[in-house]
């Protein structure tokens, strides 16, 4: 009975781990977006990698080159860099950040992300 008992644990934290693994991988890796409009272009990357102390906390880091356009004339490429920490939300499959509110949904195909309202793809 207690050999059972083991079994039945010992499967369940198996499955347990197999699941966060799979998130972890569809959430982890570089992903990109590139935009432009009249008044400007834009190129922005997210590199999220899971954090060594806290298995539901992945850091991220935003970089953003961007070019603004002035009478249809292009202007010096200007360059952004943010980092900061977000938390797995296992209930709204989120990740979520607190300081501004930041969220990061995972696409349903594990390619992709979306950060407010931009959908960034995943390269690596």
């Amino acid at each position: 009975m207690k050999a059972l008992s083991f079994i039945i644990i010992l499967a369940i934290a198996a499955f347990t781990g197999c699941t966060n693994n799979s998130q972890s991988k569809s959430l982890s890796g570089t992903f990109t977006n590139q935009s432009k409009s009249e008044y400007s272009t834009a190129s922005d990357t997210l590199i999220i990698t899971p954090s060594t102390q806290s298995t539901n906390t992945y850091q991220i880091e935003r970089k953003t080159g961007f070019q603004k356009i002035r009478n249809g004339v292009s202007q010096a490429k200007e360059y952004k860099t943010e980092k900061w920490q977000s938390t797995w939300n296992e209930e709204k499959q989120m990740l979520s950040e607190t300081e501004y509110g930041r969220q990061i949904t995972p696409g349903k195909d594990g390619n992709s992300v979306t950060l407010k309202n931009t959908e960034y793809q995943k390269i690596k």
